[in-house]
């Protein structure tokens, strides 16, 4: 039994030896005032436990100070509907099992403490549009030895936001970033708006450190406490506090893309309805514009929702100019066909008393249309022709006949052509025949002139009818393109003078 125990000497020797250089190596190690609070409030902390709030009684109720610190707008997803901000977040508790006397301390009066070694509130955001499963940056808890509790951590929030496209480019954007408690009640965590270090209930977003954007502009940052019930807990309300972020775009990079091509558009729509009608290149000059305003439409839509609850007013322009391009071009159509392949029909009595009748007068166009208000067209061709039409001293009847059909007719008949009292005797049967037949070859060569007039005179009547029917329709455009030209006008104004105060003007807080 001795041997075993001999054995084993050396090796109890040497453990003894290690212990005694180990409490040596303690011995010299000193730990400072701060390290031995942190100590030995940790340790207090970890019998107790993190999860329970640090109140001395269960029905007490904690406060929370809470606000925001906007660092920068990072972006705003239009197509998503989500905002991402770079913020700092600003907590004040009290803990009661965090106090400690600094002259026991050494004069230690505050401290830095890990965030996961005690109770933080676990606020939330509510309206969270993001991906990741941490949005905080880790932080120390600064503590002070009244049992006040400083917790500042950094963190990127995506929210979710209403996009309204109203007014773009020259939009207002309201959004709201609601935070609250997740799981306490506001009989057990109280929440209030932080302001420079004391609580309120109502107050604004510290913008002491906010990065100005280049794209947006902040207008206003309020902070607006609520209490509300949900239908989850219906025992007790719940309290929140929404931040709201109105900002305005700035539209000075829209203004060379969007509104400049807009107003020289605008420019060259007027000028086409100064074009005449018939010319085609009135024509050519609508269609490039039409397939400018559309590009200009998908440039557009490219910056906004795919399912936009409301279509921009600037769109509604695009659109509106786009139909009058489209009219004024199938009218354009319509006048050029008439120049070229003439008029199917005479205009309708209606369209006539509506046009020539109302329009040409209001529109001052009453010279254009006079020659067709007051004359037909038969007294056009009774005019231009005439019913009586003097050719070699023969006088054309109504009925078509002439005096040497009558003196022909006579002829036949067996009268006499020559006068009897001129005292001539009878010529010979022979010379009777011969200016018969002479009489009856000039009257066959007159009644073919006689129907050639009368073709004549009624290719020129249809000529004539045609003629001013197309003219008809040509004035019907050039009346048209004034209505459209005034139309078109009135757009702009009235859309300028409705714009431009909602842009000056903005209302852009939502009433809660």
């Amino acid at each position: 039994m001795n041997i075993p125990l001999l054995a084993f000497c050396p090796l109890l020797a040497f453990w003894l030896v290690l212990i005694d250089s180990v409490d040596g190596f303690t011995s010299t190690l000193q730990l400072s005032q701060e390290d031995r609070l942190i100590k030995h409030l940790l340790a207090k902390y970890k019998r107790r436990g993190r999860y329970a709030r640090p109140v001395t009684n269960f029905n007490e109720t904690i406060t929370i100070n809470y606000n925001m610190q906007l660092i920068q707008i990072m972006d705003l997803d239009e197509k998503n509907q989500v905002l991402t901000l770079n913020v700092w977040d600003r907590y004040i508790w009290q803990d009661n099992h965090m106090r400690w006397n600094p002259k026991e301390h050494g004069g230690v009066d505050k401290l830095r403490i890990p965030s996961d070694k005690i109770w933080i509130p676990d606020i939330k955001l509510y309206n969270y549009a993001d991906e990741r499963l941490a949005e905080k940056r880790d932080a120390l808890v600064v503590v002070n030895h009244t049992g006040g509790l400083l917790w500042m951590p950094q963190a990127i929030y995506r929210s979710s936001c209403e996009i309204d496209v109203a007014m773009f480019p020259f939009d207002i954007q309201n959004c709201t970033l609601k935070f609250g408690s997740w799981t306490y009640a506001g009989n057990l965590v109280d929440l209030m708006v932080l302001i420079k270090d004391t609580g309120h209930v109502n107050g604004d977003i510290d913008m002491s450190e906010f990065v100005e954007s280049n794209a947006w502009e902040v207008l206003a940052y309020p902070a607006i406490k609520h209490t509300k019930l949900y239908s989850c807990c219906p025992d007790a309300p719940y309290i929140d506090i929404t931040f709201i972020i109105v900002f305005q775009r700035r539209s000075t990079f829209y203004n060379y893309i969007l509104i400049l091509p807009c107003i020289l558009l605008t420019s060259l729509t007027l000028v086409l309805f100064w074009i005449p009608p018939e010319s085609p290149a009135k024509l050519m000059l609508g269609i490039n514009i039409f397939v400018a305003f559309f590009l200009l439409l998908l440039l557009m839509e490219a910056n906004l929702p795919p399912a936009a609850a409301k279509v921009p007013l600037l769109g509604t322009y695009y659109c509106l100019n786009m139909v009058l391009i489209t009219l004024s071009s199938f009218l354009n159509a319509f006048v050029v066909n008439l120049s070229f392949y003439g008029a199917r029909r005479p205009l309708p009595k209606c369209l006539r008393v509506v046009l020539f009748d109302f329009f040409a007068k209001v529109l001052c166009m009453d010279n254009l249309v006079s020659p067709f208000r007051d004359k037909t067209i038969s007294e056009l061709t009774s005019r231009l022709v005439g019913d009586r039409m003097p050719f070699l001293g023969m006088t054309v009847n109504g009925d078509g006949g002439s005096k040497w059909k009558k003196e022909n007719r006579k002829t036949f008949a067996g009268e006499p052509v020559l006068n009897s009292s001129s005292g001539q005797s009878e010529n010979s049967e022979r010379s009777d025949q011969q200016q018969l037949a002479q009489l009856n070859l000039i009257s066959f060569h007159l009644n073919e002139l006689v129907d050639f007039v009368k073709s004549y005179r009624n290719r020129v009547t249809e000529k004539d009818r045609k003629d001013r029917v197309a003219r008809e329709w040509k004035a019907v455009g050039l009346i048209f393109d004034r209505i459209f030209f005034l139309v078109y006008l009135t757009t702009i104004i009235t859309s300028l003078c409705v714009v431009l105060p909602i842009i000056t003007k903005p209302s852009y807080i939502k009433e809660d």
